[in-house]
């Protein structure tokens, strides 16, 4: 059972029973107060008793979600709130990497007086201020002068003047080399099941998708110890109370350092579903990456059939036992500045590459449509 927090394109329902997946679906009905209120917030407000009993996978466990689970009696055990909460912290991972005696940690600092003693330890060289609970790059500010370092003095002292708390993570900038995450999952006896490695892809700032490692690239990962470190991440989480899906960021520098934990997300990741679904489309000739491109649309509630209409066009959807594109998300579009999300699954890098340059001239087409009507209004 699939539930969502609005309607879904009847074409994307249709276009995943054609590969074989159907679940059933209904959209939670509306809170009467709070529009934006989370699915898990709107069925404790309007129950539906026939979900009694059923299993539950959400994507990232929320203070309600232990509620739901007792309302409904349902076959899950997810971890408490604020353990996912603790364990999510910047603040959280930096103290572990010291506990483990790894590279990669920082300064928290708790006021402004702090905030400049720990910058002067950089010395002139640049320095990252980070929210401890800042997600996707948001929440992360680069100091690399004294000007900008006293306007952001300036701007927390009138916040602590109005009773705020500081809380920061300081880091240097790091010249990195390649971003890549850990997936895994700990069950609730403390276990670690390994899913695998995704390198980051990335065009300036902007995140365009996750491929598997490479095999020079791996071999790297094993000679540093990887896997043993992020043994010992999974065993911290576990003695902090966390069982569930794991991502875990990590950083290859250009002097050859690896920079194994950035960041904890104890929750399901783009990365993570990459991968697995990865596993259920892939044969043993195929192998699959996740693509994520911006769309713009005019229309946003039309833009999804429009990028599938492109797709059957150009003849590069996926087809069970083979290859092509698969669209993993569509409410993802239904804003004028949306993101497609897509598995690449090809046969070899040349139609790796084939089916790369479809998508962006698919993606392309439906924003220059856009742009046209907007004109034109």
């Amino acid at each position: 059972m699939l539930i969502t927090g609005a309607e879904v394109p009847a074409g994307f329902l249709r276009l995943y029973r054609e590969i074989g997946i159907s679940p059933a679906h209904r959209v939670a009905q509306p809170h009467p107060s709070d529009p934006g209120a989370a699915v898990e917030e709107r069925l404790l407000t309007a129950p539906d008793d026939d979900l009694r009993g059923y299993g539950f996978s959400p994507y990232a466990v929320l203070p309600e979600t232990a509620r739901l689970v007792a309302a409904y009696g349902l076959a899950a055990r997810p971890p408490d709130a604020g353990t996912v909460r603790k364990v999510s912290s910047k603040s959280w991972s930096s103290a572990l990497l010291d506990t483990l005696g790894l590279p990669g940690g920082g300064v928290i600092v708790g006021s402004v007086g702090e905030l400049l003693t720990a910058v002067a330890q950089f010395g002139d060289h640049p320095v990252l201020l980070k929210d401890p609970y800042g997600v996707g790059g948001r929440g992360i500010l680069e100091v690399s002068s004294p000007r900008a370092l006293r306007t952001v003095c300036r701007v927390l002292s009138a916040q602590v003047a109005r009773g705020l708390r500081v809380e920061l993570l300081v880091q240097p900038r790091w010249d990195r080399a390649a971003d890549f995450s850990a997936q895994f999952r700990i069950d609730s006896g403390g276990r670690l099941h390994w899913h695998g490695v995704v390198v980051i892809e990335n065009a300036g700032f902007s995140h365009v998708g996750t491929r598997p490692p490479d095999p020079e690239f791996q071999r790297r990962l094993d000679e540093a110890g990887y896997a043993s470190i992020i043994a010992d991440v999974g065993a911290a989480l576990a003695d902090a109370g966390y069982h569930g899906p794991v991502d875990v960021d990590s950083m290859l520098l250009r002097d050859g350092t690896l920079v194994p934990l950035l960041e904890i997300n104890p929750r399901m990741s783009v990365g993570l579903i990459g991968i697995l679904a990865g596993a259920r489309l892939t044969g043993p000739a195929t192998t699959a990456r996740l693509a994520v491109r911006p769309v713009r649309s005019a229309d946003t509630r039309g833009t999804f059939d429009a990028v599938l209409a492109l797709m059957r066009e150009h003849r590069v959807l996926f087809t069970p036992g083979g290859t092509g594109l698969l669209p993993l998300a569509a409410n993802t579009l239904r804003t004028s500045r949306g993101r497609l999300h897509c598995i690449v699954v090809s046969g070899n890098a040349e139609e790796d590459r084939r089916l790369g340059t479809a998508l962006d001239l698919i993606t392309r087409l439906v924003s220059e449509q856009a742009a046209g009507a907007s004109r034109a209004s």
